[in-house]
């Protein structure tokens, strides 16, 4: 990934308009907890990072166009990960790679990632991974009594119903069946 080009590539990939300012009214671990599920869970920003950076390399050599889709969603991506990890620390949490279930440390792996076998599947699975990504929000958002990571949610939905239409369009192009 070219860094000059990753300066304004993630502009592309994003809703138009400023995040809101990161903030929090109190330190609350809980939703540091449920804030840790969207950063480094099973449907998080880092599976989605890992998911489109994996498509990236894969479409990079015959298929710049897809290429560079994933890439630019990964950037966006990467900020969303970055604001949730203040969040996180406002909050109280430590953001590391895991969440906890049962009381106990589950850390972050690579099997949460769909590699797939070819661009049709590869980009269905991106779609459904932003849907999951969007109800997931959607229920926190319902969980946390703060206006400030609420304005961070809702923000974050807009970026990523983004997503679907552009991975939604590449779809239909790709993928005409």
């Amino acid at each position: 990934m070219n860094d000059k080009k990753n300066d304004t590539l993630w502009l592309k990939c994003s809703t138009p308009g400023p995040y809101p300012e990161i903030k929090v009214v109190r330190p609350n671990l809980f939703y540091a907890q449920l804030l840790m599920e969207d950063y480094a869970g099973v449907v998080s920003e880092l599976s989605a990072i890992g998911q489109y950076v994996y498509h990236y390399i894969t479409f990079e050599e015959k298929h710049k166009e897809l290429a560079e889709l994933e890439e630019c969603i990964s950037l966006v991506e990467m900020h969303h990960l970055e604001m949730l990890a203040q969040v996180i620390r406002m909050l109280g949490g430590n953001p590391q790679y895991k969440v906890v279930k049962n009381n106990q440390d589950v850390y972050w792996n690579s099997s949460y990632i769909y590699y797939g076998q070819e661009i049709c599947d590869r980009l269905a699975s991106d779609i459904e991974g932003e849907k999951a990504a969007i109800t997931q929000y959607q229920q926190h958002y319902k969980l946390i009594a703060d206006p400030y990571i609420q304005r961070l949610l809702e923000r974050i939905i807009q970026d990523e119903t983004y997503h679907i239409q552009l991975l939604t369009q590449a779809l239909q192009k790709h993928c005409p069946y």
